[in-house]
């Protein structure tokens, strides 16, 4: 039995897998530039002319696993056939057949060929798990759609994240190695990241599933609709990044464990949430020592410092600041009627109106970020120890420290100072 375990382990995290993946998706690797340069120099056109050979068995209909891939005709080519045609493009490729995701030799050029609306298509749709993406829309959410839905979403997104990524910190399982993964996602951070579990399926899986169960409780909105809305938002996030090669399907297993957990906890949980930010006397005491004992409590690597560390710093730090939001201004119109409510469309004022209350938001929050970086760059390297660590945004105790001040005024202005001022300026929802 156990064997049996350790080989299906293995089988899932092996990146054999995922370059396979990546294959029938469309990527595939070509050449580097050092080899068709090689081939011309010793007077031959073997590599270029195969090449040449494989780009045209692609575009005719043949692709290397000899399934048919003659989608032009098929779609009726003029203006479509762009969608199965084949382009290349080169990329500064990372070499990361190696035991540790934290070191890697000098990265590599190399010709890639991939399929355009495809690889359009699944580089949006990574970008829904990212925390720019999150950081953007829930705001949104809160400003215009339903504050309490919303709320409970980001206590989702933060518990998702940081379960997430202390899972990576603890279990140390690294990425697909590449090759022969194909990294089509060139990211420097994602090198000092660990794997497992994916916390893109993580959130994928927990926000939307969330949304469409509270939008059936609230809205009326029947399950047949949401549900299958959040299998396609799921299932397009996850499949993106095995397309991307930054993760292996044993990754993606992994985050959809921790997210059915996620779900499974929490939910029964969000009532004591709302009462912590809205009827505890001691919130503002309670809520910046539970910050200071879940990052203490973090697993952390001693000998390397890991964007993962910053990242949670500032995703708790976001959550600290919402929270102190809500318990300073109080409990929004949509606290107070639960629902349900019937669902219409917005007439072309409410949208305008909601155009009009995120592009004030956005304008008061990047000066909140931008003040805040600058006060916390030029005062903690003052007052802090550095350790020995000669960058500043590598130092423990002045990083997380900026993470969690400036994402927790962030959180903060979100609810108290854009709320109020939108309801100086008449425009609250």
């Amino acid at each position: 039995m156990g064997n049996t375990v350790r080989a299906a382990v293995d089988y899932l995290q092996d990146p054999h897998l995922v370059r396979s993946i990546q294959e029938r998706l469309g990527v595939k690797r070509i050449a580097t530039p050092k080899t068709v340069a090689g081939s011309k120099s010793n007077g031959g056109q073997a590599t270029e002319a195969g090449v040449d050979h494989e780009r045209r068995r692609a575009c005719e209909g043949t692709s290397a696993n000899g399934s048919v891939a003659n989608a032009g005709g098929a779609l009726g080519g003029g203006n479509l056939r762009w969608l199965a045609t084949k382009r290349r493009k080169r990329l500064r490729h990372p070499v990361l057949a190696h035991l540790s995701p934290i070191s890697s030799p000098e990265p590599e050029d190399i010709i890639v060929e991939t399929i355009p609306a495809l690889d359009i298509f699944f580089k949006l749709a990574t970008e829904l798990g990212y925390e720019p993406f999150y950081i953007t829309v829930l705001p949104f959410l809160i400003w215009n759609v339903d504050t309490l839905v919303t709320r409970h979403m980001v206590v989702l997104w933060i518990g998702s994240m940081y379960i997430g990524q202390a899972c990576k910190a603890l279990w140390r399982i690294r990425r697909p190695a590449s090759p022969p993964a194909i990294r089509l996602e060139i990211n420097p951070s994602l090198e000092t990241e660990y794997g497992f579990p994916s916390t893109h399926a993580t959130v994928s899986t927990t926000i939307p599933f969330y949304a469409a169960y509270r939008a059936y409780l609230r809205y009326n909105i029947p399950l047949w609709i949401g549900g299958p809305l959040a299998c396609l938002w799921c299932g397009s996030v996850c499949l993106s990044r095995l397309y991307l090669g930054v993760h292996s399907p044993l990754d993606l297993l992994g985050g959809w464990a921790v997210a059915v957990v996620m779900l499974i906890v929490c939910i029964p949980g969000l009532p004591f949430f709302d009462w912590l930010a809205f009827d505890y006397n001691y919130t503002l005491i309670a809520v910046p020592l539970l910050v200071i004992f879940l990052l203490y409590i973090y697993p952390v690597d001693p000998d390397n410092w890991s964007v993962d560390r910053g990242d949670t710093g500032a995703i708790l730090g976001s959550g600290f600041g919402l929270v102190l939001g809500f318990h300073v201004y109080g409990r929004f119109p949509d606290d107070i009627d639960p629902g349900p409510f019937e669902l219409a469309l917005p007439s072309l004022y409410v949208v305008g109106l909601s155009i009009v209350r995120f592009v004030v938001g956005v304008l008061l929050l990047l000066p909140t970020r931008f003040v805040m970086k600058l006060l916390c760059f030029r005062l903690l390297p003052l007052i802090m120890p550095t350790h020995g660590v000669q960058e500043v945004v590598k130092r423990p105790l002045v990083e997380l420290p900026y993470k969690i001040i400036t994402y927790g005024m962030i959180g903060f202005n979100a609810v108290y100072l854009v709320t109020y001022v939108f309801e100086i300026c008449n425009i609250s929802r």
